[in-house]
């Protein structure tokens, strides 16, 4: 009878034991999940709305010539700019040729032939150019990059030729197989015939004759906290330490691997990632694309914003984009950053990324006085000044932003763009 006894308490103990292994191995990796998930980083709402690459590739400005050596601009924020860019954005552009940029002579087209040229603050691979134009290449156009089109009608006999600028400086595609007319020319030129008058400067520069007006805005704005981009940033902000200097006004969060650097008064931040370095050469489409999904998923666009050079030597590892307001860039200069984000790269892995914390009520605006800007031999004495010797590579209206206690200021001011890719307010 014992003997039964002690086989039933066996039985019953291997049962138990049976039962305690079934638990450890299948509901403790839940429970272990369950508690991972509330000390996990969740991802956070967007901060923004995101943006496609195609959206922020749009022209600087659009060059018109209309014979006599008589010229016009127009502008983003100008009535015509949109109806001619839509335009060409429906024609095609087939059979590219490349030629030395020598082989025709530039100024004698600028003065004489009705023309059109398409201008990006900074040079586009062809591969992403595509994504706005109809342009049709093979391989060894694609690994080019373009800063210009011009298109224009001889004069002298019915036709319409188009080229591509290289960024290289000396070479040129000829689109032979573009589908534009004479006609198609000459309705572009028609949109310039009553607007303001521009006369060539120097460098493919362009002056207007006439004093230009633009309203002064009062904007409304809004700010990222530092919660917000502290959750939008960083994989688990329960590892993250805050080091603040009241003196300085500054907040540095980091993960030792990360680190977010805040200046609050300014309200700019600073984001760098440490990242591997490797050999293998940047790839400058590849970085844009990450650049603008980056940003996609860490902050947003808010206000339209447009590729632009960074300052310095051309780099393809350095993507920049120039925020526009009312379809003007907004330019700041001294301590007060604003109006740009930039982002280092590296073989499309984003080590460093800097923007404002600020961020505009776009359909709030309060505006003041119209402005005019100056024109003219006034225009020219100041821009000269402003440049400092140093080569001006393109003069464009826009606007300078002042932080006041509940809205931003943004007056209208001419400014440049320098080789060196530095851009400044004029006056």
């Amino acid at each position: 009878m014992m003997e039964k006894l002690k086989s039933l308490l066996l039985t019953l103990l291997v049962v138990i034991s049976l039962v305690q292994s079934y638990f450890l191995a299948y509901s403790m990796p839940s429970m272990e999940a369950n508690v991972k998930t509330e000390q996990n980083y969740v991802k956070a709402d967007p901060l923004g709305p995101e943006e496609k690459v195609e959206n922020l590739l749009y022209p600087e400005e659009l060059v018109l010539h209309m014979g006599l050596d008589k010229h016009t601009v127009f502008y983003p924020n100008d009535t015509f700019y949109d109806m001619v860019l839509d335009k060409l954005k429906g024609r095609e552009f087939k059979g590219l040729q490349r030629d030395s940029i020598g082989k025709i002579n530039w100024d004698q087209v600028r003065r004489n032939d009705l023309g059109i040229e398409v201008r990006f603050s900074r040079a586009i691979p062809i591969e992403l150019l595509q994504r706005v134009f109809k342009v049709d290449t093979d391989f060894i156009v694609n690994s080019d990059m373009i800063n210009r089109i011009w298109i224009f009608a001889r004069q002298d006999r019915e036709e319409v030729r188009t080229f591509f600028f290289s960024s290289d400086g000396q070479n040129v595609y000829e689109s032979l197989r573009a589908d534009l007319t004479v006609q198609d020319v000459q309705q572009y030129i028609g949109f310039g015939q009553y607007w303001t008058p521009f006369k060539y400067w120097d460098g493919g520069v362009y002056v207007p004759d006439q004093a230009k007006s633009y309203d002064i805005l009062r904007v409304p704005y809004s700010s990222y906290t530092s919660d917000q981009l502290q959750r939008n940033l960083f994989t688990d902000p329960s590892t993250t330490k805050m080091i603040q200097d009241q003196q300085e006004g500054t907040q540095i969060i980091t993960d030792w691997k990360r680190a977010l650097k805040l200046e609050t008064t300014l309200g700019w931040m600073s984001y760098t990632d440490l990242v591997t370095p490797t050999d293998t050469q940047n790839n400058l489409t590849d970085n844009i694309e990450a650049s603008v999904q980056f940003v996609n998923q860490h902050g947003g666009w808010g206000n339209p914003h447009r590729l632009v050079r960074s300052l310095g030597p051309a780099n393809d590892s350095v993507v920049r984009f120039q925020q526009d307001y009312a379809g003007l860039p907004i330019v700041s200069n001294g301590d007060f950053r604003f109006g740009y984000m930039q982002l280092t790269l590296q073989q499309g892995i984003v080590s460093s990324y800097e923007r404002s914390m600020f961020v505009l009520e776009s359909e709030k605006q309060i505006k003041g006085a119209s402005q005019k800007l100056p024109s003219g031999n006034d225009l020219l004495a100041m821009i000269r000044e402003a440049a400092g010797g140093e080569t001006v590579e393109s003069i464009f209206p826009a606007y300078r932003p002042k932080l006041e206690e509940d809205t931003m200021l943004l007056q209208p001011v001419w400014a440049i763009r320098l080789a060196s890719g530095e851009v400044k307010p004029v006056g």
